[in-house]
């Protein structure tokens, strides 16, 4: 590119280099002065229209950095950094269609750019888009064997897709390159607490609560193994730990609950069931609440919290054979029968409720 190198006494190069010394840490308002002062001479200066665009996408003002990078490609339709600027401020805005165009477009002339490449897999796979997806990873994999970039992808696009033992092989090999990225870490254990390899998947969490004794993905994961082992006392302690940072969270709150009904200590579980719901509505805080005024033998306050479930979500196996034992245990058998109906007109197959509806319906 021909630049102007001097214009009142003013090095034009040097202020360029100037801002974008600035923007690699993090001044955004100074590096947007120096390229402010070199438009304000020169209106085409590509490299002060991309770094003007870099300033204002690093500020997440996306909209106004996409009209610098198309005045830079109105100059040079070709030039590379504007083409990878607008590409990454479309996906700020969450435009993947549009990035994946450009990207795609970028790759006819450089096809062996890993950088654009991952970002290519990316989206595809936010798209779900996944065999495009693993293509483009497996591509920019070849020219780098060890990138953590294409290794994450690769990692979340398996996991994504059920595939927990392929994630596994992409998050060990990022193990080794990263060996205390608590990101990876917790990414090893929930692949293995989604194989239900517990007492694998707590090593690496708490492997992870040993970098961050206050991270989330490590604190929940922990609690989630504990509640898949039925070690619901530990799986409390560590719902307790999040709530200490995150007392509001309506999620934990009632995993909470559940913990203390499968101990057996309902009112405790009723105390956190009711709290979540202070929060918003949450089915499977209702849910909790109906089984305990079940279990207590209160069937019509629990008759009341599954049909409002029902009424919401529609019927489903749980609620049917919730729903169908109140009845039952209220002598109301007809009852019984027609919401277990229900449940079958509305396709669900569900062996149990075949075996009540014959039972019911011959007894």
């Amino acid at each position: 590119m021909n630049e102007k190198k001097y214009h009142n006494n003013i090095n034009i190069p040097e202020v360029s280099k100037k801002g974008y010394a600035l923007l690699k840490e993090g001044k955004h308002q100074l590096a947007k002065e120096c390229f402010s002062k070199i438009l304000e001479i020169d209106r085409k200066n590509l490299y002060a229209l991309v770094g003007m665009g870099d300033v204002l996408r690093a500020q997440k003002n996306f909209n106004d950095a996409i009209e610098y990078y198309n005045t830079a490609l109105s100059i040079d339709p070709s030039n590379k950094f504007a083409m990878i600027g607008l590409a990454d401020a479309l996906r700020g805005l969450n435009n993947l269609d549009s990035a994946i165009k450009i990207w795609e477009e970028y790759l006819n002339y450089n096809e062996y750019d890993i950088a654009i490449l991952s970002r290519l897999g990316d989206s595809y796979r936010k798209k779900k888009k996944h065999e495009k997806a693993l293509e483009t990873y497996l591509r920019a994999l070849k020219i780098d064997p060890e990138n953590p970039y294409v290794l994450s992808g690769l990692g979340l696009l398996h996991f994504d897709t059920g595939k927990y033992e392929d994630a596994l092989e992409y998050w060990f090999r990022l193990l080794k390159i990263e060996p205390d990225d608590i990101k990876v870490l917790t990414n090893i254990g929930n692949c293995y607490r989604k194989l239900k390899r517990y007492s694998d998947a707590l090593k690496y969490f708490y492997k992870a609560l040993r970098i961050d004794e206050n991270n989330f993905y490590a604190l929940y994961g922990i609690a989630d193994s504990y509640r898949g082992m039925k070690d619901y006392g530990k799986a409390a302690e560590y719902w307790k730990k999040i709530l200490e940072n995150d007392p509001y969270n309506k999620k934990i709150l009632t995993r909470l609950g559940d913990s203390y009904r499968n101990m057996g200590e309902l009112e405790t579980a009723r105390f956190y069931y009711k709290k979540a719901i202070e929060r918003d509505f949450d089915y499977y805080a209702i849910l909790g609440l109906g089984i305990i005024d079940k279990l207590e033998n209160k069937f019509e306050s629990a008759l009341e919290n599954l049909k409002q479930l029902k009424n919401i979500s529609g019927i489903n196996v749980q609620l049917a054979l919730l729903i169908s034992d109140c009845y039952i245990d209220m002598n109301k058998k007809e009852l019984a029968i027609e919401v277990l109906k229900e449940a079958v007109e509305s396709g669900y197959k569900n062996e149990e409720i075949k075996k009540r509806l014959k039972l019911l319906t011959h007894a």
